[in-house]
């Protein structure tokens, strides 16, 4: 999907995103702080971060995060696309998934994989930068603890839920960077 092309609406019917201006996620997570919790809100926003999560580089994840918690009850996977669906419907009960990522310290709502050759790769560096402290985070996880789960262009992705005890499972293994 093109930034151009992003239109969430909301329940006023007011676009959150015109085709002329590029979207910026940080509109669309004040809106759903400015909110009260609602079963309507709520579906809403778990559609907005199913459709928008993956299109949206800078996601505020820390943001994020606090929204994937205040509207928790109103989770369902429904609001997954067929593709995700069937990818998320397919995850077993318990399953490791891993990041590649530069440091040791875990991005709140970071995107993980359950593909150990992928998160290797992205632990050395992505979009022509290599990092410095290129580390291998991996965790053991429950079906039940994930909020959004992409299988797009191959890179299949797991969001969790936020949580401080699942962060605590992780376990980090820094790599030797590329030296060239």
């Amino acid at each position: 999907m093109s930034a151009a092309s992003v239109a969430i609406v909301a329940s006023d019917d007011v676009p959150f995103f015109r085709a002329s201006v590029p979207p910026r996620l940080g509109g669309a997570v004040d809106y759903f702080f400015a909110r009260r919790r609602s079963t309507a809100i709520g579906a809403r926003f778990w559609r907005f971060a199913a459709d928008g999560w993956a299109s949206f580089d800078a996601v505020e994840r820390t943001r994020c995060a606090r929204l994937f918690a205040r509207y928790r009850l109103f989770w369902s996977a429904e609001i997954l696309s067929p593709a995700d669906r069937a990818f998320y419907d397919a995850l077993p009960d318990e399953f490791f998934i891993y990041r590649g990522q530069n440091g040791p310290e875990l991005p709140v709502a970071g995107a993980f994989t359950p593909s150990l050759a992928l998160a290797r790769r992205a632990a050395l560096g992505r979009r022509n930068v290599r990092y410095a402290e290129p580390t291998l985070v991996s965790l053991a996880v429950s079906k039940n603890e994930v909020a959004l789960a992409f299988s797009a262009h191959e890179q299949e992705a797991i969001v969790l839920f936020p949580s401080q005890a699942i962060l605590a499972r992780a376990e980090t293994r820094a790599l030797a960077p590329l030296t060239h």
